[in-house]
Formats: structure tokens, C-alpha cells, sequence
């Protein structure tokens, strides 16, 4: 202050309106004051909108779902719905705002175009280099176009559009089947798997397709959903925030959705599907694709040892997460609200019913689910095996005149398990039946012993399963007028299917139906007689 003080002195003395020592207080006030003013002028330029917001970048998405393809392909069932899962989960967790969000479920070729343009209309308004948008479509696709409503729509159009926006990052997610072409135009640089990214601005592009070129994106009725949206979906949400800092980066969202997409297509009928990954970036740090830890709900499945988890929603019964948990507990955002919580464990699952409210969080653990997700890690393979025992009331069809049906007990071991590539259940049966004739008097009693093994799936508490059964039928013939006791030996053959429901962790019902034929004994030779019956059983896990 001492220059300042100096010159003021200098100007009032040849003003000569002031002396020495009233001169040196009058410049002190006049120095605080143009302090203060400059300090407020500077917080109410701070202040102003945008200021700080252009410090950050915004976020924009275009979300597409269509299940209808051409006219000759199978309609999806899914994929609206998974679009509208990642419309929640931006929103949700990746921080990108409904004000710039556009969603299209339903559209051919034609409104896909529209769409495009009038976003691209407003990106070139509205964005700046520093901003993100990501694209996500979810259809049917073939031959290098998506499949929209039998209209066709070159996957390089979405491309050029993602590298024409006028955005720093620009990030393409394809669900479809063959979509991988998509990640070999327009010089987009591979990435080996598994890829290890670094550290940059982001200021390129990324195309990540749900499968390879020639492979399917296959969809899931258990998921309800296809296995690579619900394994992203579950990643953004925080299974796939491998360094517990409360933000899912690409590269981690990429590596958890590779991984289990792999593992949840490796027998399925429609083959292997291995997502995809193309990159053109450049520059330093890390594209953060959600923030979990910023959600309104937070669920902690605090858990030391891995495990497999199901998260359903109390009151509608939906599937929200099926998640491979890793080492240490895992964080996942939800919408707040009552859900059950299932671990696999030895003897089925173990179940606890938690509320996430409203703006806070929520941790599950305890010693019952650590035990559990140890022993399953302890068995052979990581998927383990469990052995049930059934019995319940039967009913089948009679293969002899005069004897419509038989009533008796049926008893069954199953085993859930793999044996095999697409088959994951076994089983040993046991069945004693009775019946009288009608036409003539007498008393037959069947013994029926047969085994069969084929595939299950799971939903939630419900099982469904198939298998193919033989076995041997033993037929005692008692109480005949006139005639000695009879007894015969027959080979059986049947197709099954059956349905479980997990009543408890141990507890369960079944039923089952059976179809097929019967080599019977006859006066003039040996027939094939049709053979059909059903059971209703409590099962117990042992």
C-alpha cells in the first residue's frame, strides 16, 4: 500500500486541500472501500449461470428400441425394454439429464433418420467440445444395417453420425445380432481383450457392439432382457466398480459386461457371444460413465466372499440385478423402495427382504450370507450342485383295456447340476400306482422306476425344466376270474417338463407332466402303447 499511499499523498498536496495526517486516514477509507467493491464484484461474477457449469461436461444421449425387424425375422421381446433400462440407468446414475435425453422406442429406418437429424440439429447449438453423448440401439440387425419395422438402416449412417457430433466424446452401444461389422468402419483403431485403456481426454470416438460380427445378441426371459444390456445396465449401476470409488469408468463397465455376457452365452443354444470393442481416443484421463454413489438409493451387499446375487423388486417381482459379486461388498444403485435379496447357497438360497429409502442407503450381510457365498466358492466349478427330494400324489394313463388310469406315489431325487453342455438336470424316479378294472374285475399294480436327464432355467423362486426319460415299468395283475396272477416287464420311454416354485430356502413345490409310450406285452405280440401322467410333489433341497 505504500505506492498507492504515496500518490495519493503527492495529488492532495498540490490540491492542497488536505494535510498530512488527515491525508493518510482519508486514503485508507478510500483503499477498503475499492477493496470491498472489487471483492463484490468478483463473488457476483462467480456466481453468474454457467460459470462453474462450464467446468464440467453435460451429457447427452439418444436411446433407440425396436422389436420388430423384417418381415421374415422373429420379433424380439426385449429390446424396448432395454432400452428403456438404460434410459433409467442414465438418468439414474450417469448423470445425463431428461432435458437431454431422446428416446425412440418403435420406429422404422425412416423416423430413425428424423431423429437423428433433429438431434443433430441441437447438438450443433446447444453442445460444445467439451460435452459427451452417448447412442444405444437395441434391434434386430444383419448384413451391416440394423433392422427397424422391415426397413433397413446402415450401421455406418450411426457411425458417421457419432463422429459428425459436434462433442469432445462420442460413444456407440449396438445391441444387436452381428453387430460387431459396425466396429470396423470408419477406421476405428481394436482394442484386444482384455483392454487395458490409457489415461486420456477422451477426445475420439468408441463403438462397443453387443456381439461379433457373425454371432447373435441374444435375448433372456429370465433376465427379461438380452445378457449383455442386463449385465452394462447392472455394471453402470456399481457391480462393475471394481476400484470401490463410487464411479463405473468405460473400462470397467466393459470388462464386467464382456465377462459375464461370455459366461451367461457359453451353452446357450444360440452360441458364444463375445462383445465388441473399438476405440479412437486421445488425450489424458477417464470417461466416467456413471456415478453410483450420487444415486437417491444405494443397496450394499456387504459380503467379503464372491457370490452370485439376485436383487427383485417386493412388489412387482421383477428382476432388477443378476450379478457375479466380486471380493468385498459391492455398492449397487437402485430406485428406493422394498426388495428381496437371493444368495445361492448348498441347500438353495438364502433370502432377506431389505427397503432402500428414500435419499439413503441400505447394507445386507451377516454371518448366514458369509457363510454361504464361502461354501459356494469353495465347490468345484464355482456353480456347485443340489440334490432334492420329491413326493407327492401321481396320476397316469393305463395301458391296458378295462383300466383307464392309475393313482398312486411318486418319489424323485433331482440333481441340479452340470453334467454337460446344455444339460444341467438329472433325476431318478420312483412310482407306485394302483387301479381296479372296470369291464372286468381286477387289481393292477404298477412299479415304475426311470431315469432322464436335460436343461432347467431359473427365474427368480420359479425352475423350469425338461428332460428325456427311460426307464422300466413292472405290471402286477391280481384278483383275475378264473386265471392265475399275471406279471410283465415293460421298457418306457418319456419326455417330461416340470415346474418348481421355492416356497422357502429348503422348501418347494413341484409339478411335473410326463408324455410317451410303453413296449406292452400282447396276445398277438408286443405294442406301443401311449403312456401320459402328472404329479404334484413338496420338494426338499438336501
Amino acid at each position: 500500500m505504500s505506492r498507492p499511499l504515496d500518490l495519493g499523498r503527492r495529488v492532495f498536496a498540490v490540491l492542497g486541500r488536505l494535510p498530512g495526517a488527515p491525508v493518510e486516514a482519508a486514503l485508507r477509507r478510500w483503499a477498503w472501500r475499492l477493496s470491498v467493491r472489487v471483492f463484490a464484484v468478483l463473488m457476483v461474477l462467480g456466481s453468474l449461470p454457467g460459470a462453474a457449469a462450464e467446468e464440467a461436461p453435460r451429457r447427452w444421449a439418444l436411446i433407440v428400441g425396436e422389436n420388430q425387424g423384417l418381415a421374415s425375422e422373429e420379433r424380439l421381446r426385449f429390446a424396448e425394454t432395454d432400452a428403456q433400462r438404460m434410459r433409467e440407468v442414465l438418468q439414474e446414475v450417469g448423470t445425463v439429464s431428461p432435458e437431454r435425453t431422446m428416446s425412440l422406442l418403435g420406429a422404422d429406418a425412416a423416423k430413425l433418420r428424423e431423429a437423428l437429424a433433429r438431434f443433430r440439429a441441437r447438438l450443433a447449438v446447444e453442445a460444445s467440445p467439451r460435452d459427451w453423448l452417448l447412442l444405444y440401439v437395441s434391434s434386430h440387425a444383419g448384413d451391416g444395417s440394423l433392422h427397424l419395422r422391415g426397413t433397413e438402416l446402415p450401421m455406418r449412417e450411426l457411425v458417421d453420425f457419432l463422429k459428425g457430433a459436434p462433442v469432445g466424446v462420442g460413444l456407440l452401444i449396438l445391441d444387436s445380432c452381428r453387430s460387431g461389422v459396425a466396429t470396423r468402419l470408419k477406421g476405428l483403431k481394436p482394442v484386444a481383450t482384455p483392454i487395458t485403456m490409457e489415461a486420456s481426454d477422451l477426445e475420439g470416438r468408441v463403438v462397443i457392439s453387443a456381439s461379433g460380427a457373425d454371432e447373435y445378441a441374444q435375448e433372456s426371459d429370465a433376465l427379461q432382457g438380452s445378457f449383455f444390456t442386463h449385465h452394462l445396465a447392472v455394471g453402470l449401476r456399481g457391480a462393475a466398480d471394481a476400484s470401490r470409488d463410487g464411479r463405473v469408468t468405460l473400462e470397467e463397465a466393459y470388462r464386467y459386461a464382456y465377462a459375464r455376457t461370455l459366461e451367461s452365452t457359453l451353452v446357450s443354444p444360440g452360441g458364444m457371444q463375445r462383445p465388441t470393442f473399438r476405440m479412437d481416443l486421445s488425450g489424458r484421463g477417464e470417461l466416467i460413465l456413471s456415478e453410483p454413489q450420487r444415486a437417491r438409493g444405494r443397496l450394499t451387499l456387504d459380503v467379503k466372499a464372491p457370490g452370485r446375487w439376485l436383487v427383485m423388486a417386493s412388489e412387482s417381482g421383477a428382476l432388477v440385478a443378476e450379478l457375479e459379486k466380486g471380493e468385498g461388498p459391492t455398492t449397487l444403485a437402485v430406485a428406493p423402495g422394498a426388495y428381496r435379496l437371493l444368495l445361492r447357497a448348498e441347500g438353495g438360497y438364502l433370502e432377506r427382504s431389505v427397503k432402500v429409502p428414500l435419499d439413503g442407503a441400505v447394507s445386507v450381510g451377516g454371518e448366514p450370507l458369509e457363510q454361504a457365498a464361502r461354501m459356494r466358492l469353495a465347490r468345484k466349478g464355482g456353480a456347485g450342485s443340489e440334490l432334492l427330494v420329491a413326493v407327492g400324489p401321481s396320476l397316469t394313463s393305463g395301458i391296458v383295456a378295462g383300466l383307464s388310469s392309475l393313482a398312486g406315489l411318486d418319489v424323485r431325487l433331482v440333481r441340479e447340476g452340470r453334467l454337460f453342455p446344455g444339460v444341467d438336470t438329472s433325476g431318478l424316479g420312483l412310482a407306485v400306482r394302483r387301479g381296479t378294472g372296470s369291464r372286468v374285475s381286477f387289481q393292477q399294480t404298477e412299479l415304475e422306476l426311470r431315469l432322464g436327464a436335460g436343461p432347467h432355467w431359473k427365474l427368480g423362486a420359479w425352475t423350469f425344466s425338461g428332460a428325456l426319460e427311460a426307464g422300466a415299468l413292472a405290471v402286477f395283475q391280481s384278483r383275475i376270474p378264473d386265471e392265475d396272477a399275471r406279471f410283465g416287464l415293460e421298457p418306457l420311454g418319456l419326455v417330461t417338463g416340470g415346474v418348481r416354485l421355492d416356497v422357502r430356502s429348503r422348501l418347494s413345490m413341484l409339478l411335473s407332466a410326463s408324455a410317451g409310450g410303453v413296449m406292452a406285452k400282447r396276445d398277438s405280440g408286443t405294442a406301443l402303447v401311449p403312456r401320459a401322467s402328472a404329479s404334484l410333489m413338496v420338494g426338499y433341497a438336501l
